[in-house]
């Protein structure tokens, strides 16, 4: 029997998910466990802390800077059944600590053509609204000496990402690599860490794309995720 289908509520003119999110939660799903408590940052719509909530018995806070998206975290957890702590706030403005994991799709552009005017898309998208070096460091107080931290970013950016966390004492325990397809550049990059000295794992990568469709793989995460998007607009939350 496949995995229940998770519909999630998202506004017609902002940020919405796409297979990043559905590639991280593929990945995660590697590490999770029942009885954690779990944090995901910049949680959006809640659509990778409710995929974990579907598929574990978790203790789930969602987080996000923007009220849309907890009013949005609210609607998508409650037609899913899914119980879980929903807070409107600056993360690195929070006391919130002694969490299992940490999880994160966090806005990682560098990029000066993402417009100012939307601000879900800006908030969602432009890094410089969670600096990767400053997010290392919250989730360095926030994590159990056991934990996790696992998240998404752009490929591109991987040296600055490597010199966050190692100035964070994290140790990247796995990391895999997505590319659009098989002659392009890699252009996300998926990385556990931890505090542990276990020896860093290599994951095969994964082909967005392969002759124009979707490959192989790529539709089998969809299909693992069962997701349903539901676009409204935003007066309507």
């Amino acid at each position: 029997m496949g995995k229940k289908r998770l519909d999630i509520y998202q506004i017609e003119n902002g940020y919405c998910y796409n297979s990043d999110s559905l590639f991280l939660y593929f990945f995660i799903n590697k590490f999770l466990k029942n009885n954690i408590s779990l944090l995901d940052i910049g949680a959006g719509s809640g659509i990778l802390g409710l995929l974990c909530a579907r598929d574990f018995s978790i203790n789930l806070t969602l987080c996000d800077i923007n009220n849309t998206n907890t009013k949005l975290c609210k609607k998508n957890a409650d037609i899913n059944n899914i119980a879980c702590e929903i807070l409107n706030q600056d993360i690195l403005d929070s006391n919130l600590s002694n969490f299992d994991f940490i999880i994160s799709n966090p806005p990682f552009y560098r990029k000066d053509n993402i417009s100012s005017k939307n601000t879900h898309l800006f908030l969602a998208k432009k890094s410089e609204n969670l600096p990767f070096n400053l997010l290392a460091s919250f989730v360095r107080k926030s994590l159990k000496q056991n934990g996790k931290f696992i998240f998404c970013y752009d490929a591109k950016e991987i040296y600055n990402v490597f010199i966050a966390l190692n100035k964070n004492k994290f140790n990247i325990s796995t990391i895999q690599f997505i590319y659009p397809n098989e002659s392009k550049n890699a252009n996300l990059v998926m990385i556990c860490c931890d505090f542990s000295k276990k020896q860093l794992e290599v994951l095969p990568p994964i082909f967005n794309f392969q002759n124009k469709s979707y490959s192989q793989k790529t539709k089998e995460i969809f299909s693992f995720c069962n997701t349903h998007s539901i676009k409204i607009k935003e007066n309507l939350l």
